[in-house]
């Protein structure tokens, strides 16, 4: 699996080094490893899928297939022909549709010797009937409608659903507030701009600091996840008597309570008025609030920026590097940039006029910095995080100032060297959206500042703007979620023509509870549950809910360390381990620690035999051990595959032949796979290709020797596992993007 892995990366980054600015068309063919029902289920090719899959926007977007070939065991070379036929068709079809790039043909076994094409989506558990009975709820209560016409008849909003995918985003019906309060204003939203923080909203990522399980509606307005969606132009349906508004002004405005609404009620200093003269569209001009309004009030009000200063902007080709571009040649500073890719550094030489452009992927620009401005730089607009803005930070020159427009490091409480700053320097933690929120006098002024800049001249709209139907909103996040695309994405609303399907709002679906199937008396007071990457927190975690709710005796925790190191107070585990000591104690279990190798077959089943011999066999196993190690595509390399795959995939196949060797009587085996799988993130193809080995191996062991397994795509999870540990996975970007 190593070998195909590395085989086929090598490639990929051959295609990269000798055609840097085409990229061909690349088919990953496999035979039954996709997980239908159908599939005969190959196991070795599963970790290649789950690399492509993840390779796919590090490549070229919608150039990289994965198609699956599935035929019976019992094909004929005629039936073969047929497939093959098919294939064909298909790779050739394919390189025109930027919807599908992952699919299965399948050779039908019937006389017509039909190949059949199968996509998929994903969908919550539910229960079937349940599932079938909301389908047919929800189709009675579908309805179509043209937004522009019918919105005011037919008010909709934006339903982020509670799997958090973004493929499960929907239009629901909404209704519109029927009185309005003292200085408040009715707009029906033309458009809507999106903004990295909405998708982190949407996808449950939003590095705000709330109280420990406390539900979303509990939450302040602009902390809501249910609620993205702040910038946007419409039309005042109408205004409280005592705001300078009237119905039909045409406005722009801002607002954190969300607003993927066909209509909202926002305060009236959140918006202003469009003059006739201004030259952008609604929809160049619904991008513009949150990326104008950061400018200016980082640059104007906090800098105080002056001509002839030289300024550094990192990862400048996003909305907010753009204008941050033109409001400083605007002003007469001297702009300096970095950017990821060649294409985006040229991109900026050659539209925004900027002479130096150096890379942001590395350290490198700091000497790149330094040769041409060896005194420093007065203002470093950042957006980079780790090591990279501990770097650029010592660029400041002095009287320095630092202006932090990240989230990553200041949610992740990075340390910064005060030694850094010694030269009279000044750092500013930007959050406009709180500003706007709290501040809306400043955000209507800079409003207004922002649209004469417009009718001036002085400020051009972003390249790109990407325009999408509103049936078009999840290929819109999906566009912001990858981190690779230029310019900014807008979803039009109540000015888009095209058909709408909007869903009557969904009753809350509740699943069983208290089934305890899972833990029979004979696992947990006859039995051990054995944990591997037991000294981690989702291990010490699992093993004190499962003494404390479910009443499990006997845990034995598995790792390459020893019992003094977990018992360190430098150990990040320390507290949980003194917290699983104490409800041990408290409901008289037993937790025994040994120091055992899951990539080590022999170790492995050594002490499984030994459990097995004794009065509490092996009757549950979780398998939790991980190498967190992302890596872009550039950088994966051969043995970079065997030290992250190793943990998940050796340890899971090692742990699958114990069980038979021994004849363990396990009633359980709990792999931890991660929802990472299951999304398009930049940099996690190492960590997924061994994911999808999980699900695989748990579809084989179920599918094929109807034996115990279940492999669970963990989102993140609260104070413990990788996520807890490797915050900035998060996020699920590259170090540029500065979450």
């Amino acid at each position: 699996e190593e070998s195909i892995l590395g085989t086929f990366v090598q490639l990929l980054q051959l295609i990269q080094a000798t055609s840097p600015n085409f990229r061909p068309f690349v088919y990953v063919i496999t035979r039954h490893a996709q997980l239908n029902n159908n599939s005969n289920c190959n196991i070795i090719a599963a970790p290649l899928l789950g690399l492509t899959r993840s390779l796919m926007m590090e490549y070229d977007q919608h150039r990289l297939k994965l198609i699956d070939l599935q035929s019976s065991s019992s094909s004929s070379s005629t039936n073969e022909e047929v497939l093959a036929h098919a294939l064909t068709q298909y790779m050739v079809t394919c390189r025109y549709a930027n919807t599908i790039d992952e699919i299965v043909l399948r050779l039908e076994t019937n006389q017509n010797q039909a190949v059949k094409l199968l996509t998929w989506h994903y969908e919550m558990l539910q229960k079937h009937e349940e599932n079938e009975e909301n389908k047919s709820k929800l189709q009675q209560q579908q309805i179509c409608i043209n937004p522009h016409k019918d919105a005011d008849q037919h008010p909709f909003r934006l339903l982020v659903a509670p799997s958090r995918f973004l493929t499960d985003l929907t239009w629901i019906n909404d209704e519109r507030v029927k009185e309005l309060l003292p200085g408040m204003v009715e707009v029906r939203v033309h458009c809507v701009g999106v903004n990295f923080r909405d998708v982190l909203k949407a996808r449950g990522l939003y590095p705000h600091t709330r109280t420990f399980a406390q539900l979303d509606q509990d939450q302040p307005h602009v902390n809501r996840d249910t609620a993205p969606g702040s910038d946007f132009v419409g039309i005042i349906l109408r205004a409280c008597p005592t705001t300078k508004f009237q119905a039909g002004d045409h406005v722009v405005g801002i607002s954190a309570h969300g607003v993927l609404h066909s209509h909202v009620v926002v305060d009236s200093s959140q918006v202003v008025c469009i003059p006739s003269e201004c030259p952008l569209t609604d929809e160049q001009l619904s991008v513009m609030p949150v990326v104008c309004l950061t400018v200016i009030y980082s640059l104007k009000y906090r800098v105080h920026l002056r001509a002839g200063q030289t300024v550094l902007i990192h990862a400048a080709t996003g909305g907010a590097g753009q204008i941050c571009i033109q409001y400083c040649q605007h002003i007469g500073a001297r702009v300096i940039a970095t950017a990821g890719t060649e294409e985006k550094r040229r991109f900026l030489r050659e539209h925004l006029g900027v002479e130096h452009v150096f890379n942001s992927r590395d350290t490198s620009f700091v000497n790149d910095v330094r040769n041409i401005l060896p005194n420093g730089v007065d203002v470093i607009i950042n957006s980079l995080s780790g090591p990279l803005l501990k770097q650029s930070i010592k660029l400041l020159a002095y009287h320095g100032q630092f202006v932090e427009w990240g989230k990553r490091d200041v949610f992740d409480r990075t340390a910064l060297s005060m030694f850094d700053l010694r030269s009279d320097c000044s750092i500013h933690v930007i959050d406009l959206i709180s500003l706007s929120d709290k501040q809306q006098d400043i955000c209507t002024d800079m409003l207004e500042e922002m649209v004469q800049l417009f009718i001036q001249n002085k400020l051009k709209p972003i390249e790109p703007t990407v325009i999408y139907e509103p049936s078009q909103v999840k290929e819109a996040f999906i566009r912001c979620n990858s981190g690779q695309a230029m310019g900014k994405s807008v979803v039009r609303l109540t000015n888009s023509s095209e058909p709408l399907y909007v869903n009557g709002k969904p009753s809350a679906a509740h699943l069983s509870t208290g089934n305890h199937a899972m833990f029979p008396l004979e696992v947990c007071q006859q039995g051990t549950i054995l944990i591997s990457g037991g000294f981690g927190g989702l291990g010490l975690t699992m093993s004190r809910w499962m003494i404390e709710k479910r009443g499990v005796k006997h845990v034995t925790l598995m790792s390459r360390r020893t019992l003094v190191e977990l018992e360190q107070a430098s150990n990040p585990q320390y507290d949980d381990w003194l917290k699983l000591k104490q409800i041990s104690k408290t409901y008289d279990a037993h937790v025994d620690v040994v120091q055992v190798d899951v990539t080590n077959f022999d170790q492995v089943h050594n002490l499984m035999e030994r459990l097995n011999q004794s009065s509490r066999p092996v009757r549950g196993i979780i398998h939790s051990a991980v190498v967190a190690e992302d890596r872009s595509l550039t950088n994966l390399t051969q043995e970079h595959f065997a030290r992250v795959l190793a943990a998940k995939v050796r340890g899971a196949w090692i742990f699958h032949q114990a069980i038979k060797l021994t004849h363990a009587p396990v009633h359980f085996f709990i792999m931890f796979s991660s929802i990472r799988n299951h999304l398009l993130e930049f940099a996690s193809a190492s960590y997924n290709a061994g994911n999808q080995f999980l699900d695989a191996l748990a579809h084989y062991r179920v599918t094929e020797l109807n034996l115990p397994a279940l492999s669970v795509a963990l989102p993140a999870v609260s104070g413990a596992g990788m996520f807890h540990r490797h915050r900035e996975v998060l996020t699920s970007l590259q170090l540029t993007q500065g979450f």
